[in-house]
């Protein structure tokens, strides 16, 4: 599947030191609870900090991020443990979860672990969404997260290389009523 939502996913270092990296592979589970699914390499910190914590936090970068973020899934938080400092990234305390903001990004969930599923290289995790930040900037007319406005970062395999959204090309619930009334 591509592209991929790339994500920053944030946690605690058991020395209180804020970490983060970078992922593609993540998704929405479940509406009620409202639950998001990560997968993150066992060899990674971010697996252990999560496992200790039980909780993350699932950071949406800009597309002007793209640096940082590739940089972040590079460089391994054991090696260098203030790497958030060094990519630029300030970090502060979640509200409800043991886990990091990431200042600069404009919108930021708030998970507490729910499951962890062992899948070979990967553990995918599943975070309860607790609480949700949003930078008003990001928001839209209806008071919903414009993705025009968020100019999220997406992932691509094929190129390896990070893109950005295009423009709207159909209202999907107005396009479905359409051709139900065909048939």
């Amino acid at each position: 599947l591509h592209p991929l939502p790339a994500v920053l996913v944030g946690t605690w270092s058991a020395d209180g030191t804020p970490n983060a990296t970078t992922a593609a592979w993540s998704a929405t589970c479940c509406m009620d609870p409202p639950c998001v699914g990560v997968a993150i390499r066992k060899a990674r910190l971010t697996c252990r900090n999560i496992e200790r914590t039980r909780a993350f936090t699932i950071c949406v970068p800009r597309s002007t991020m793209a640096v940082q973020v590739d940089y972040l899934g590079i460089v391994s938080g054991k090696d260098v443990p203030d790497k958030l400092e060094r990519a630029g990234i300030h970090a502060s305390k979640a509200s409800l979860v043991d886990a990091p903001l990431l200042d600069e990004c404009p919108v930021v969930m708030e998970c507490r672990l729910r499951e962890a599923l062992p899948l070979g290289s990967h553990t995918w995790f599943v975070g309860e969404v607790v609480e949700t930040h949003v930078d008003e900037a990001a928001v839209g007319q209806g008071g919903e997260v414009d993705p025009m406005a968020l100019d999220p970062l997406v992932y691509c395999t094929g190129d390896r290389a990070y893109h950005r959204l295009g423009g709207k090309v159909a209202d999907a619930y107005e396009a479905g009523k359409a051709i139900s009334r065909k048939g």
